[in-house]
């Protein structure tokens, strides 16, 4: 009887356990992205996003919610090389932060393609953040994945947001 009951107890935990840990597969243009459902996906294309995801269960909803967004630039100048990108974006973080630290700047390749990863910190007004950059360089786009956060709540969500950030991948169509 008290095995019966325990599997009674613990069924449904199991059951609600692995609801929370379900992927959802976004795929658009020539693009994927796989986010937990416990994430909401923007796709409306505000402030120049083509998506803009975040969690439900934030912990600074409040300040500022952490969130992971892609923008999707066309390319005017094809022959501009992913390491040209990469001086770019560092000089971006001192105009976007004020006392910008760069943990790492690296070219890397990420899921067959030749991406710029960069990790960084810094201050905007009163709130200190800490921000995580993939740039993917095409023949004719240039692809922006961001996460941002508090810097205070990095240690505790990051892991998410880099599988999250992990799973981008361009499709060809």
């Amino acid at each position: 009887m008290k095995n019966l009951l325990l599997i009674f107890i613990l069924f449904p935990i199991i059951i609600i356990a692995q609801e929370q840990n379900e992927n959802v597969k976004y795929e658009k243009d020539n693009y994927s992205i796989e986010y937990p459902s416990n994430w909401i996906l923007n796709d409306s294309g505000d402030n120049g996003t083509k998506i803009f995801l975040y969690p439900t269960n934030t912990e600074s909803s409040d300040i500022f919610t952490e969130n992971i967004n892609l923008i999707v630039q066309n390319l005017s100048d094809t022959t501009i090389p992913l390491e040209k990108y990469k001086e770019l974006v560092e000089k971006q973080i001192g105009g976007m932060l004020t006392e910008p630290k760069i943990a790492s700047s690296e070219i890397k390749n990420k899921n067959g393609l030749k991406s710029h990863q960069l990790i960084a910190e810094g201050k905007s007004g009163n709130y200190k953040f800490k921000t995580i950059i993939y740039t993917y360089l095409t023949e004719k786009q240039i692809y922006t994945l961001t996460f941002v956060t508090l810097y205070d709540n990095y240690k505790n969500n990051h892991v998410e947001s880099l599988r999250i950030m992990d799973s981008f991948k361009l499709t060809k169509k």
